[in-house]
């Protein structure tokens, strides 16, 4: 197991322990697909890149909606989405831009939203397929390392007087 991945797995799972107070009474409800399209939105919001397609972002929803099988992780989650909904009118999901982020910073504090931020931390810049996009390369250890590969790439410098 890579580190990367246990430590993914493990700022879940105690991220969802801090969540038992929202056992409650939505302990028994699932995710549906209002919740995921929300979810979904939600993510896009957080970490919004106008090159990555939804493809990314729809496995960061996937992760959380499989953690949902915990029922206080489920629980969880459709209250802090039931909550969203309740800070306005009408779905969160539905309203413009800025008032969707004005509202998610009314909540950034909340085990809901650093749930939904630390999966989604990992699970989009922890992704290789995506890393390209962003211009960077993977480790340098499984290419040969930096020496004959990019250490002294300095073309954006001037060329040094002699």
């Amino acid at each position: 197991m890579k580190r990367r991945t246990f430590l993914s797995g493990t700022s879940v799972v105690a991220i969802s322990m801090l969540a038992r107070p929202w056992r409650l009474a939505l302990a028994s409800e699932q995710l549906t697909d209002a919740h995921a399209s929300t979810l979904l939105r939600m993510v896009k919001d957080i970490f919004p890149h106008d090159m990555l397609n939804d493809d990314p972002y729809l496995a960061v929803v996937s992760q959380l909606k499989g953690a949902s099988a915990d029922p206080d992780m489920s629980a969880m989650l459709v209250s802090g989405m039931a909550d969203l909904d309740a800070a306005g009118e009408g779905r969160w999901a539905d309203r413009d831009s800025m008032q969707r982020v004005a509202d998610l910073g009314a909540i950034e504090t909340t085990p809901f939203f650093i749930t939904v931020r630390v999966t989604a931390l990992f699970g989009l810049y922890g992704n290789p397929g995506i890393w390209s996009a962003f211009g960077y390369e993977g480790a340098s250890y499984e290419q040969g390392g930096y020496l004959f590969r990019g250490f002294d790439d300095l073309d954006w410098l001037p060329e040094p007087l002699s």
